[in-house]
C-alpha cells in the first residue's frame, strides 16, 4: 500500500480545505451524524457476517438481483478481494491511475503489465495477452473517461478478459458511462463502486461490487466475516434512504473545473490535463508538488494531492478535486503566493 494517498490530512493540524481526497466536501452530514449516534447502543454486538440487508437495498435502487450485489468495506477491499480471487492472473493495468490495483495484484502474484489509452485500437493491441484488465473510469489521477462504445466494444471482443471497472467518480461526469444494470448482464466485467465518494464518507470505509451473478459468486467466496462494521452498515442505510439530500449540480461543478483549470493554466507555470470530471492533474513547471503542498497545508489550511507517487508521474504532478468557486480561488492565490516566494 503506498504512502500519500488523498487524504492525509491526519498528518496535519489545520487543513481547512482538502482538495486532495477526491470527494465533494460540501455535503450537510448533521442528520446522518444524529441517525449514527442514536444507533451506538448496536455496536455491543455482532454486525450481519455479510451485509446482506444492505446489499438488498442497493439492488432494488439498482434493479438488479442481491445476487448482482457485494457490499465491501471501501472501495478498496473489493480491490483486493477481486486480485485474490483471480490470483496468478495476467494483469493489464491503464495507468496512470490508483495504485492499489498493482498492490493487490502483485501481492496475489499477478503477472502485472503497464497499459496506457490513446485510442480504443492500441489499447486493445496493449491489453492481448492478458486475462484481466483493470481500469478506473472516470480515471483517477487524470478525471478522463473512456468513451462508453468503444469500451463496450473492446469488452466484448476480449470476453476471454475479465474487466475490473473502477466506477467510484461516476458520480462526478456527465460523459455516458457503463451502468451497474449493463454491467451485471455482462459475463466478464466487475463494477467497484464507492460510497466513501458519493456521499463524502472516507472515514466509514463503505463500498460495493457489481457484476454477473456468476463471477460474483467467485469474489464472494473470499470474504471474510463482519468485514463491514455495525456502524458503516447502518450508515449506509441511511444514506440511502436521504440520497436525495446528497445531490449536487454535476454541470455547476464541472463549469468550476473549467474555470479553476483556466485559472491555473493563466499563472504560466503549471500544465493542467483536459478532465471529463472534477479530477484535475496538474504540473508545475518549476519546482516540486511536495514542496508546494507543505507550505499549503501549513500556511494556508489547504491540502493538495502530490501525485508524484503515481506511476509514469514525476515530482512536479500534483492532484486537486475542485469544491467551489471561493475555495478555488483561496488555492489559486495562495499558490500565486508560493511562487513568489
Amino acid at each position: 500500500m503506498i504512502t500519500g494517498h488523498g487524504s492525509d490530512a491526519y498528518k496535519y493540524k489545520n487543513i481547512r480545505v482538502d482538495f486532495s481526497s477526491n470527494i465533494y466536501s460540501r455535503f450537510d452530514h448533521e442528520g446522518l451524524f444524529c441517525h449514527l449516534a442514536n444507533e451506538l447502543d448496536k455496536v455491543v454486538n455482532y454486525p450481519e457476517p455479510s451485509p446482506q440487508s444492505l446489499e438488498i437495498e442497493l439492488a432494488m435502487i439498482l434493479g438488479l438481483k442481491p445476487e448482482n450485489v457485494m457490499v465491501t468495506n471501501g472501495a478498496t477491499e473489493a480491490i483486493y478481494l477481486t486480485a485474490q480471487t483471480f490470483r496468478s492472473a495476467k494483469s493489464a493495468i491503464l495507468q496512470p491511475t490508483f495504485s492499489e490495483y498493482a498492490d493487490a495484484c502483485r501481492i496475489h502474484e499477478h503477472e502485472v503489465n503497464t497499459v496506457f489509452y490513446t485510442s480504443p485500437a492500441d489499447f486493445e493491441r496493449q491489453i492481448y495477452g492478458s486475462n484481466m484488465v483493470w481500469l478506473c473510469n472516470p480515471n483517477n489521477p487524470t478525471g478522463t473517461v473512456i468513451d462508453k462504445d468503444d469500451l463496450l466494444e473492446i469488452i466484448e471482443r476480449k470476453s476471454d478478459s475479465i474487466f475490473v471497472l473502477d466506477a467510484s467518480y461516476a458520480p462526478f461526469t456527465d460523459k455516458p458511462l457503463l451502468t451497474p444494470k449493463e454491467a451485471a448482464e455482462l459475463p466478464n466485467v466487475l463494477m467497484l463502486h464507492s460510497m466513501t465518494k458519493e456521499f463524502a464518507i472516507p472515514g466509514l470505509r463503505l463500498g460495493y461490487m457489481t457484476a454477473n451473478e456468476t463471477l460474483l459468486r467467485q469474489v464472494r467466496l473470499q470474504r471474510m466475516p463482519w468485514s463491514v462494521n455495525q456502524v458503516a452498515i447502518d450508515a449506509g442505510h441511511y444514506l440511502l434512504m436521504h440520497k436525495d439530500e446528497y445531490e449536487f449540480d454535476v454541470k455547476e461543478l464541472l463549469d468550476e473545473r473549467e474555470r479553476l483549470a483556466q485559472k491555473l493554466a493563466a499563472l504560466g507555470v503549471i500544465d493542467v490535463w483536459p478532465s471529463d470530471s472534477h479530477i484535475l492533474l496538474c504540473k508545475l513547471r518549476i519546482g516540486k508538488a511536495s514542496a508546494l503542498k507543505e507550505y499549503l497545508a501549513k500556511e494556508h489550511g489547504l491540502l493538495i494531492r502530490d501525485a508524484s507517487n503515481f506511476a509514469s508521474l514525476d515530482e512536479g504532478f500534483f492532484r486537486i478535486a475542485v469544491q467551489g468557486e471561493e475555495d478555488d480561488d483561496e488555492l489559486v492565490n495562495a499558490i500565486i503566493e508560493w511562487i513568489a516566494l
